[in-house]
């Protein structure tokens, strides 16, 4: 089985940025004949073909802009059709990504997959966040129809695309693969140079007697930064600076800081992949106060590493979080119910451990083996089974 993706994570072209995507699409092609990856970037950029694997290929468009893009990711999964026929074209989106895959399955008879891997239908917060975001929601309504099959990340999507007519076999379930035990079994599997950043952020807040909040993300509108700070005001404020402090990973993050939390807020900056299991076995309760999310992978590692969390009721975080058995859910954008929940987790640091165990043993349940779902859903597609 051949697979085209298309997409606009630009680690996979060889860019440093957060996140496991090289390696998950590395074990995809462990099961695959080829799987070559067309992603959105910039000319200023000027990236070059990224290998992978020896049959994982990433091709950056180099585009003028993102009009351009589809004209550009259009032409190189032609000429990668040259070379060798894939079967399957799969759009991480349905906007530009879903228009390339539309003209490719028009032109070459294959199967066209669509992921949603954020909140996009009837979501007032995902049209609050940009301007354009109207102009795609309508351009995902002309490329959904034209899917041979869509995976979404969560019970909640698939509901609204129900809603909205989608055939339900052409819908599967399916969220962003998460290497479990890599996260479960750091502390047995860490390399020293891991094991000793783990005992240095341990040290950076034992010795203080502190107690250690972390958020980890990256700089987008739909993780309501501005919720969060509010939320760190409030406990700054019932806790005291010098009891709790913040960590924010993850590029970007730390040029948002305001400056009146900038002695107990610390941003981290662009962490490692394999690091950051580190900063959650380091921290007391893992925080998220995103306003749309389709998926949480960073509340699946957290629970994977026996950590406690708290989000926003995003349909993502609904479908991780048991509300007062792995961590709490509380209202989109309201920072008080957010920071109160915290500090009783702070407070409370037997609930927060067996909310913490109670979290490992939901994910491996839930979310393990999922790489192998995803291939068997391509399988399925290609023999007429969905």
């Amino acid at each position: 089985m051949k697979v085209l993706n298309i997409g606009l994570d630009k680690t996979l072209v060889g860019l440093k940025g957060p996140g496991d995507a090289v390696q998950r699409h590395r074990e995809y092609g462990q099961h695959l004949k080829s799987l070559d990856i067309i992603v959105y970037t910039k000319r200023k950029e000027n990236l070059r073909v990224f290998e992978i694997a020896s049959n994982v290929t990433g091709y950056p468009t180099n585009s003028r802009n993102k009009f351009f893009f589809l004209w550009d990711a259009y032409r190189i999964a032609r000429r990668i059709y040259r070379h060798h026929q894939f079967d399957i074209v799969v759009a991480q989106d349905p906007f530009g990504a879903g228009v390339v895959g539309w003209l490719l399955k028009r032109k070459l008879k294959i199967k066209l997959q669509i992921n949603f891997h954020g909140d996009f239908w009837r979501n007032r917060h995902f049209l609050k966040e940009r301007w354009y975001h109207f102009i795609y929601l309508l351009i995902s309504k002309l490329t959904v129809p034209q899917a041979d099959a869509i995976r979404v990340m969560s019970q909640g999507q698939r509901e609204k695309l129900l809603q909205a007519g989608v055939i339900p076999q052409l819908i599967r379930v399916i969220s962003t693969p998460v290497d479990i035990e890599r996260f479960a079994a750091f502390e047995s599997i860490a390399s020293p140079s891991r094991m000793q950043l783990l005992n240095d952020l341990r040290a950076q807040t034992s010795t203080q007697g502190r107690k250690t909040i972390l958020a980890v993300g990256r700089v987008d509108k739909a993780k309501d930064d501005s919720t969060l700070f509010k939320a760190v005001r409030y406990v700054k404020a019932r806790k005291g600076r010098d009891n709790v402090c913040f960590w924010l990973v993850g590029f970007g993050l730390s040029k948002n800081i305001p400056g009146d939390l900038l002695d107990m807020v610390t941003g981290q900056g662009g962490v490692d992949s394999d690091d950051t299991p580190a900063y959650y076995y380091a921290s007391d309760v893992i925080v998220s106060s995103s306003s749309s999310e389709s998926f949480g992978k960073v509340l699946v590692e957290a629970n994977a590493c026996g950590k406690p969390v708290v989000a926003t009721a995003t349909l993502g975080a609904q479908e991780i979080i048991k509300d007062g058995y792995n961590g709490y859910l509380v209202p989109i954008g309201d920072s008080v119910k957010l920071a109160e929940k915290l500090i009783y987790l702070l407070e409370n640091p037997a609930i927060a451990k067996q909310m913490g165990e109670n979290g490992r043993i939901l994910v491996r349940e839930k979310f393990s083996h999922n790489t192998k779902k995803i291939i068997r859903f391509w399988e399925d597609m290609l023999a007429g089974n969905l």
